[in-house]
């Protein structure tokens, strides 16, 4: 972020235009429109852990018009709608249909390491969103599905399957989740 943006603030179309620009001159026309989800995605995970929450959800909507089914973005934007007060149905709704999505895939991707952190996060955010609409036992379902990933991440990493490094990187990112879903979870059962 530029000197001039931290006063000013960031003008979220001057950038996307930029990157739209650069996509077109850099992918076949076939690809440009996953390039252009991809670039909303990854910007809308950035604003979302600056929580800045309703930019974030813009760019995944937008994503979503490029590339509707894109199981990633799906998640993170049902991610973003569980942390707006007043929107944990929303949250649920999108989040079930990533789940369903999921269940019809067949990509070798949704079993790699970084993939799985997504589907932790998922279900996590799942569990949260029930917990606040207070259907307690879906919320205990959710956060239970959730520890269950996490342990499969490591038994991919016993099994050698992943690699040291690969594991390590998942570790760091589903620490604080994992945090969050015990506490969570014994919050649940008091």
């Amino acid at each position: 972020m530029g000197f001039l943006s931290k006063i000013f603030g960031t003008d979220f179309e001057s950038q996307k235009r930029v990157a739209f620009e650069e996509i077109e001159r850099q992918f076949d026309a076939e690809k440009v429109n996953s390039a252009r989800a991809l670039w909303l995605t990854m910007r809308g995970n950035n604003l979302s852990v600056s929580r800045r929450f309703e930019q974030a959800i813009k760019d995944f909507k937008e994503a979503l018009q490029f590339e509707p089914n894109r199981i990633p973005t799906i998640i993170s934007l049902g991610m973003a709608y569980s942390h707006c007060k007043g929107m944990y149905k929303k949250a649920i709704d999108v989040l079930e249909k990533a789940e369903n999505l999921l269940k019809l895939a067949d990509n070798p991707i949704y079993n790699a390491p970084l993939f799985n952190v997504q589907i932790l996060n998922l279900y996590y955010a799942l569990g949260n969103s029930y917990f606040f609409i207070d259907n307690k036992e879906k919320a205990i379902e959710y956060l239970t599905k959730s520890l269950e990933t996490a342990e499969r991440l490591g038994t991919l990493k016993e099994s050698g399957a992943i690699s040291e490094r690969e594991w390590e990187e998942a570790r760091k990112m589903i620490a604080p989740a994992v945090k969050n879903v015990k506490w969570l979870l014994a919050r649940i059962r008091i």
